[in-house]
């Protein structure tokens, strides 16, 4: 059966996600081991043959990826608790498995290939309590994405998988009251919080078992090509690969994600930012790669539509990344309506008789959105009918 969410935790959920799929009695006692009691999302359990109850489709169609959504944000919530507990790991000073985040990042290199918008998609349920961990999880998924679409083999996308995991390990070695600090950093503070490339490298050269380029990684990724990054001032020709991919990625996901000192971004304008700085503090190879791989309307991207309406991109065209499907969740007053699927593809007309465009990408929050709400009532797996189809 699926949980949908956790009544009354006992402290903190050490769940990155709140909807679970129960594939085995471990998984009930890690639920225990938090709650009493949860809800369970009766539309989505599975029967005693474990097969899931068909519905009746018949003049509505589905998302593409909602048919396999379930089992590939079950991954998702694995590897994201095992970042947590390696996180916790390194914070105390304890040796964490180094096979067990090898095998994470090969689950995650699995489902990427398989599901890659189902997998982009959930890098966008964000929560900024848990921001470093969501963070490291996000930068993995979007490196593997990135040398998915360079033609990667498996090999070296589970070697880039491993390096975005641990990218940021050294921030554990960071005071919380430095690493969580609302306000702007002094310079002795800046200076720490700098420093968690170094942590990571002593971090990751002690694992046994780790993946040698990662060591690069942490410490270079804040690194610049033109020489003005952290913590040696490197310039381009000692730079790797793979830490000129991280940095790209890593960049734009701290851009869009909120923080304790800031609010995160809309898509475009980190785009923009990675563009700008093309050549100067980020390879171009890898920015117009990135972009053609994520597209200018990622799902999970919230957008406001040339009628006035606001809707969540849920899945690209790839004849044409610029008219994707969007689910209409409030209408040109910005009031709450029943969910319908667009497909910009097609040539529907809007309530004033215009053909719908995307007017511009904007930040959930402003306009009340909740991803992760939508998430946990199973908005992203439901059967939709076509508007105008």
């Amino acid at each position: 059966m699926c949980v949908c969410e956790l009544e009354a935790p006992k402290g903190e959920n050490p769940f990155m996600l709140d909807r679970i799929v129960i594939e085995s009695h471990a998984d009930i006692q890690a639920i225990q081991a938090v709650c009493d009691y949860v809800y369970i999302d009766v539309k989505f359990q599975k029967d005693h043959t474990g097969a899931i109850p068909t519905r009746s489709t018949e003049a509505r169609k589905q998302l593409s990826f909602a048919r396999s959504f379930e089992q590939t944000a079950v991954t998702f919530q694995r590897v994201g608790n095992l970042i947590k507990t390696v996180l916790d790991d390194i914070r105390f000073g304890n040796q964490f498995n180094t096979e067990a985040v090898k095998q994470a990042v090969a689950e995650c290199v699995d489902q990427v290939l398989e599901h890659p918008e189902t997998m982009l998609l959930l890098t966008q349920l964000k929560d900024q309590d848990q921001y470093t961990a969501q963070h490291c999880m996000n930068v993995c998924i979007l490196a593997i994405l990135l040398g998915r679409e360079l033609k990667y083999s498996v090999e070296d996308l589970n070697k880039i998988g491993f390096c975005g995991l641990m990218h940021d390990v050294g921030k554990m070695k960071v005071p919380l009251e430095i690493l969580n600090k609302p306000g702007k950093l002094d310079k002795f503070e800046l200076d720490i919080m700098r420093n968690h490339t170094v942590y990571g490298r002593n971090v990751l050269m002690s694992a046994r078992g780790a993946f040698p380029g990662a060591v690069d990684v942490a410490h270079n990724h804040h690194e610049q090509l033109n020489g003005g990054g952290y913590p040696r001032g490197l310039d381009k020709s000692a730079l790797s690969d793979f830490t000129k991919m991280v940095a790209v990625v890593d960049t734009y996901d701290a851009m869009t994600s909120d923080r304790v000192y800031q609010h995160g971004q809309p898509h475009l304008i980190a785009l923009g930012t990675l563009v700008k700085g093309m050549s100067q503090r980020y390879e171009a190879h890898y920015v117009t790669h990135f972009i053609n791989c994520i597209g200018f309307y990622p799902q999970g991207n919230a957008v406001e539509l040339s009628s006035g309406e606001i809707g969540i991109v849920v899945e690209q065209n790839k004849a044409d990344r610029l008219k994707p499907k969007i689910l209409i969740v409030k209408d040109s007053q910005r009031s709450d309506i029943e969910p319908r699927l667009l497909d910009l593809a097609k040539p529907v007309a809007d309530p004033q008789g215009n053909r719908y465009a995307v007017k511009q990408v904007v930040r959930a929050k402003d306009y009340r959105l909740d991803l992760n709400e939508y998430y946990r009532d199973g908005l992203f797996v439901k059967d939709y009918a076509i508007a105008g189809a």
